[in-house]
C-alpha cells in the first residue's frame, strides 16, 4: 500500500517523536530562537527519506531558505518529495543550481558543481575524497572525520545490514560464516554488529587495517568466499570485489552491497544481489533508525553555521569538538554507551 503525502505528515510527529531525535530536537528549539541562518540559501542533498524531513525542519527553524537536492547519486523513498513543498521546501531546476547557493550540505559529493558562496559540508568520506580531488577553491568541512558520524557509519549501518538482511528472509546469523570488503568505518559497524548476531567474521582490506577484535583478516579470501554464507561489501570503493567474482559465483553466499558505489564489478548480475547491488538498507523506510542518524544530521546542519563563521577557503576541515560536544550531549546514555563499547572493540 503506497504512502500519501497527507498521511505522511500527518504521521510524522508519532514515527520520530523527540525522544528518538534529541540533537535535531534541541537543535531545532534552540535556532528557532536564535535563527542562524535566516536568509541564507541551503541545498540539503541529504539522501530523502521520511527522517529527512526532520532535518530540515531544523533548517527552516534557523531561518534558512530550504532547497532539497536528491535523485543525483543516492536512492530517495518516492513518497516524500511529494510532501516537500507542504513544508515550504523546495526543489531546484537546473537554471537554480546554476545560480548556487549560499551553502550546500552535500552527501557523495553529489553536488560538488553547484556553486556555494560559503562553502560545502560534505556527508561521506567517498565524498570527502572528491572534494579532495577536485581541489574546490572554497571551504568544505568533512563530517565523514567527526565521532558524531561513527553513530550512523558504524552502529547505524550494522544495524541497517542486520534489518535489510530480514528484509529480504535471511534470518539467523549464528554459527554463519560471514566476509566483509573493508575496514573503514562502515565495515567495522557490521563487524560489530555481526559479531553480535553470532557470526563468524572475517574481513578482507587491502589497505591492511588491523581488524576489530574477534575478526580474522583475510588476504586470499578466494576459498573462504566459496564457503562463505554472507558476503558484504564496505569499502565505498566501486568494483572493490570484482577481482573474486568467479569465487563469488561458485559460492552459495548471499550477497550484500552497503556502499553507495557497486562493489561487486559487472561480472556479477545485479540479481545475484540482495537489493540489486544498491545499498541494502537503503531497501527499507528508514534506511538507518532515527537514534543513529539523528546526531549525524544535527552536525550536517551545524556545518552550515561553522561555513558561516569562518568560511576561509581553500582547505578541508573537520567539525571540531566544539561543534560536537553539544549534540552528544543531547543523547541519551544507552545510545553513548553502545559507541563507547563500539570503540573499545576497535583496538583489535
Amino acid at each position: 500500500m503506497e504512502t500519501s503525502p497527507d498521511s505522511l505528515l500527518r504521521t510524522l510527529p508519532a514515527r520520530y517523536p523527540p525522544e528518538d531525535c534529541p540533537a535535531l530536537t534541541r537543535q531545532r528549539a534552540l535556532w528557532a530562537g536564535t535563527r542562524p541562518l535566516a536568509g541564507l540559501s541551503v541545498l540539503d542533498a541529504t539522501p530523502l527519506f521520511a527522517n529527512t524531513l526532520v532535518k530540515h525542519a531544523a533548517l527552516l527553524a534557523a531561518g534558512a531558505e530550504v532547497w532539497v537536492g536528491y535523485g543525483r547519486a543516492m536512492p530517495f523513498d518516492p513518497a516524500v518529495p511529494p510532501c516537500l513543498a507542504a513544508l515550504g521546501l523546495r526543489v531546484p531546476d537546473a537554471s537554480r543550481l546554476a545560480r548556487g547557493f549560499d551553502v550546500v550540505l552535500d552527501c557523495a559529493a553529489a553536488f560538488a558543481d553547484v556553486p556555494s558562496r560559503l562553502g560545502y559540508v560534505e556527508l561521506t568520506r567517498s565524498g570527502a575524497h572528491r572534494y579532495r580531488a577536485l581541489g574546490k577553491g572554497c571551504a568544505v568541512i568533512d563530517v565523514d572525520a567527526s565521532r558524531v558520524k561513527t553513530f550512523e557509519t558504524a552502529l547505524g549501518t550494522g544495524d541497517g545490514l542486520i534489518r535489510g538482511l530480514r528484509h529480504f528472509g535471511v534470518g539467523d546469523l549464528r554459527g554463519r560464516t560471514a566476509v566483509v570488503f573493508g575496514c573503514g568505518k562502515v565495515g567495522r559497524g557490521i563487524l560489530f554488529r555481526l559479531a553480535r548476531e553470532g557470526a563468524r567474521c572475517f574481513v578482507v582490506d587491502p589497505a591492511g587495517s588491523r581488524p576489530p577484535r574477534g575478526v580474522t583478516r583475510v588476504g586470499a579470501p578466494g576459498p573462504l568466499l566459496r564457503q562463505a554464507d554472507l558476503v558484504v561489501t564496505a569499502t565505498g570503493v566501486r568494483d572493490a570485489a570484482a577481482p573474486y567474482a568467479a569465487d563469488l559465483l561458485a559460492g552459495r553466499a548471499v550477497l550484500a552491497n552497503m556502499g553507495v558505489e557497486d562493489e561487486f564489478g559487472p561480472a556479477i548480475p545485479p540479481t545475484r544481489v540482495l537489493n540489486g547491488k544498491a545499498p541494502l538498507n537503503f531497501a527499507l523506510p528508514d534506511p538507518t533508525l532515527m537514534r543513529y542518524i539523528d546526531p549525524t544530521m544535527a552536525l550536517h546542519n551545524m556545518g552550515a553555521c561553522l561555513l558561516l563563521a569562518d568560511p576561509a577557503p581553500p582547505r578541508i576541515r573537520v567539525p571540531g569538538e566544539a561543534a560536537e560536544a553539544p549534540i552528544l550531549d543531547a543523547l541519551p546514555r544507552p545510545l553513548r554507551d553502545e559507541l563507547a563499547a563500539f570503540e573499545a572493540e576497535q583496538e583489535g
